[in-house]
């Protein structure tokens, strides 16, 4: 038996988010750090250097123009995130984008839409999905009807690119969108509606809602409440926490979602908690899916959904008014194709 093409990859921005996915593509058997870019040079080839990649550039020509590279991973600010969708879709090249998938529903459909003309494999940087506890939580129960999760973060210093509107969103959007895509994919009929309060507590400088208490209600009637903000975090819980139950069973995910704990007939059992994979848990989807190709478990189609269901969140903290999420402008978004 022949080995699998090892797939030549190239990561776009060499900040901390390409630092977190080049500790495991420079390890990655089935990959090779081809190329990596920025528009610093200095900071490309430093980063080429200690990742052991090929090449380093500012010019995403090379990238684009190169036959040779498989797959793109786009780890930029979150406003370049369409314009460098569409430009890796139109080079046919597959490519992992970052979450949040974009700022605004438009760039969002840009993105969806450049996918779709082109056919590449795209995939959206939801990790909490795949991490072992999450998963063992979503096959424990499938069909939750209340469900309360969070992340609440330390405070983020208000010059942080991620707290700027134009170029981060704001905690709620930037990071909060972690938390409600997993609630989102633990539940298996869609968001119909968004009832959220909250704003501006600690960032007068910024232009953005920086605490919310969202309310979320499915298709099938089960209900989510997500508490987001970056106000402190809370020390048993941790970061990311969340719990689920469906009248007969539930579950506890903690310990930044590593941990498990599920009770059934008053019968609690405290699972081993799993080890932190960071990125690797999500590449390693991605790069399966480039290989044997095939769709990836995180489209960009859900990743807009999530995008769509934070947006309509911080529209109804602003207007004080429940957000119809099967109707425009959302209903396109929060619609998955079959």
């Amino acid at each position: 038996m022949s080995n699998p093409r090892v797939l030549n990859v190239a990561i776009i921005g060499c900040g901390s988010y390409g630092a977190e996915h080049a500790k495991f593509l420079a390890t990655c058997p089935q990959v090779k750090l081809h190329t990596v870019a920025d528009i610093a040079a200095d900071r490309a080839r430093d980063f080429a250097a200690k990742f052991g990649a090929g090449g380093a550039t500012t010019d995403l020509n090379r990238i684009w123009s190169d036959p040779a590279i498989d797959a793109v991973w786009i780890c930029t600010q979150h406003d370049t995130h369409a314009p460098l969708a569409e430009a890796a879709a139109a080079a046919r090249k597959n490519f992992f984008l970052e979450k949040p998938l974009a700022l605004t529903l438009a760039d969002c459909d840009r993105i969806v839409a450049a996918v779709e003309r082109s056919g590449v494999i795209a995939s959206s940087g939801f990790k909490l999905r795949f991490f072992p506890a999450v998963k063992a939580a979503k096959a424990f129960l499938t069909r939750p009807t209340l469900t309360t999760a969070h992340v609440i973060d330390d405070h983020w210093p208000s010059e942080f690119w991620a707290n700027d509107p134009v170029q981060g969103g704001g905690n709620v959007l930037s990071q909060g969108c972690h938390i409600v895509d997993t609630v989102i994919h633990l539940h298996p009929s869609a968001p119909v509606r968004v009832y959220a309060t909250g704003g501006n507590r600690h960032h007068p400088t910024r232009a953005i809602v920086d605490t919310a208490a969202i309310s979320l209600t499915f298709a099938d009637g089960a209900v989510a409440s997500i508490a987001i903000g970056d106000v402190g975090v809370f020390p048993y819980t941790s970061k990311f926490a969340l719990q689920a139950a469906d009248g007969a069973r539930s579950f506890s995910l903690y310990n930044r979602l590593n941990s498990l704990m599920t009770r059934v007939d008053k019968q609690i059992t405290e699972h081993p908690a799993w080890p932190e994979d960071g990125a690797a848990v999500i590449d390693r989807e991605f790069i399966a899916a480039v290989a044997e190709g095939k769709p990836t478990p995180c489209t960009v189609h859900s990743a807009r959904r999530t995008t769509a269901v934070v947006l309509a969140a911080i529209e109804s903290i602003r207007t004080g008014q429940a957000v119809d999420l099967t109707k425009p402008p959302y209903a396109a978004a929060v619609t998955l194709p079959a």
